[in-house]
């Protein structure tokens, strides 16, 4: 789980670390955000919602619409401490 390809996106665009939240469905896309060193939120799939996501910055059932069970710009918000 290199996190080449995030530290490469974010020197690319000239973003802030601190300032991106990555949405990953796999263990191993979770272990390159955390090498990066980038926030992520992680989005259980049926393929992998028994992999360890522990240590995610947040994990959810689904990314929709439902404030109770997906991610809001709200939850977004916190996450970066905006």
């Amino acid at each position: 789980p290199a996190p080449d390809v995030y530290n490469m996106a974010v020197a690319t665009m000239g973003i802030d670390k601190s300032k991106c939240v990555i949405v990953e469905d796999s263990a191993i896309g979770f272990q390159a955000a955390q090498g990066a060193g980038i926030k992520c939120i992680v989005t259980k799939s049926s393929y992998t919602k028994n992999e360890n996501f522990e240590g995610a910055d947040l994990v959810v059932e689904e990314l929709g619409d439902d404030p109770t069970a997906g991610v809001t710009l709200e939850t977004l918000k916190s996450l970066l401490l905006l």
